[in-house]
């Protein structure tokens, strides 16, 4: 009797490459089981992206391919019972190409406090290392202490955060805040933006700007905007993009956009020697602005160093909805773990 023995092909567990062509989806999946429910719907918004991307999943791969070698937009996943339990994605920094920005790092709840977060994270800083960038960088909700520790012991240190605040509709229009004589409040033109770079740069943290630095192009295309023109408006929304100044030397600047649906928009950034002399008197006009528009959430991005800003909001009912920390590491020399090409 000739004995035949079945070989079983064991399933694969661990870590592998994104694959832009069948993973997605399950990615996508993922992030809604695990942020989906958090009061200002980013886990929905980055799920829905990932659906997105996956109709596009060819062609997606092609252009990769074709404009970064593959690399432009990837990451890894971690396998496990027949599943994707974990997440992690790897991106360039546009504005610095030698920076790579860590997101999307997910694991499943019934798989977590296995070490699966540290193996992907390990896997993509070793794959970060093997391209010779110079940062590696992330963000991370403040109260996810358990996710700081470990990004700490990886090397990461805190080197600025973003605030984003909540107010549900907009306030009803209040007494406009004094201005100290000298100052004004104004509408930007095309002429600031070169003082608005400017701006930006003392604003934001010397070790933010080393992974993400101020861009000028960006600055000047800002001050192009007509607020209340047609292409905006076709858009659904309007922006009101104002300055305060004194002597000609820009203290703050704010930007408001108004929409039809959705939510409004406002972000903010002030010299840091001003901070807490110009916020009433610009974002209370700002705000004003809101009379009349679509009942609709307010949302208000200002950097975590503006604490003054962020006194004022709070005053005037905005919640905050997120408190994002940004953690970075410095690269070294590159390691040898190779893996398995999704």
């Amino acid at each position: 009797m000739l004995a035949v023995s079945a070989s079983h092909k064991v399933p694969f567990r661990g870590v592998r490459r994104l694959s832009l062509t069948r993973d997605l989806r399950d990615v996508a999946d993922l992030i809604e089981q695990t942020f989906g429910q958090e009061p200002d719907r980013a886990g929905q918004s980055v799920a829905s992206e990932f659906r997105t991307l996956a109709w596009w999943g060819p062609l997606l791969w092609v252009l990769d391919r074709m404009s970064m070698g593959g690399e432009g937009f990837t990451g890894f996943v971690w396998e496990e019972d027949g599943r994707v339990v974990g997440n992690v994605t790897l991106s360039r920094e546009w504005a610095s190409p030698n920076c790579w920005l860590i997101s999307n790092v997910v694991v499943a709840p019934d798989y977590r406090r296995r070490g699966i977060a540290r193996g992907l994270m390990e896997a993509a800083m070793d794959f970060v290392a093997a391209r010779r960038a110079a940062w590696a960088f992330l963000m991370v909700r403040r109260e996810n202490q358990a996710a700081i520790r470990l990004y700490e012991t990886l090397g990461f240190s805190e080197v600025g955060g973003r605030v984003t605040l909540r107010r549900e509709f907009p306030p009803r229009p209040s007494t406009e805040a004094p201005l100290e004589p000298g100052r004004s409040v104004r509408d930007i033109t095309f002429r600031d933006g070169r003082a608005l770079a400017n701006l930006a740069r003392a604003a934001t943290p010397e070790a933010l700007q080393r992974i993400q630095p101020v861009q000028p192009d960006f600055w000047l295309t800002e001050a192009e905007g007509v607020p209340g023109g047609w292409l905006v408006n076709l858009l659904g929304r309007r922006s009101l993009r104002r300055v305060l100044e004194e002597d000609r030397r820009l203290l703050a600047y704010a930007r408001l956009d108004i929409a039809r649906r959705k939510y409004h928009r406002l972000r903010f950034m002030a010299l840091p020697p001003a901070r807490g002399q110009v916020e009433a008197p610009l974002l209370s006009r700002m705000l004003n602005a809101l009379a009349g528009a679509a009942p609709l959430p307010v949302l208000a991005d200002v950097g975590a160093e503006e604490m003054p800003a962020i006194e004022f909001l709070r005053a005037r009912g905005f919640a905050e909805s997120r408190w994002l920390l940004v953690m970075a590491r410095r690269m070294e020399s590159p390691t040898t773990r190779i893996f398995e090409e999704g």
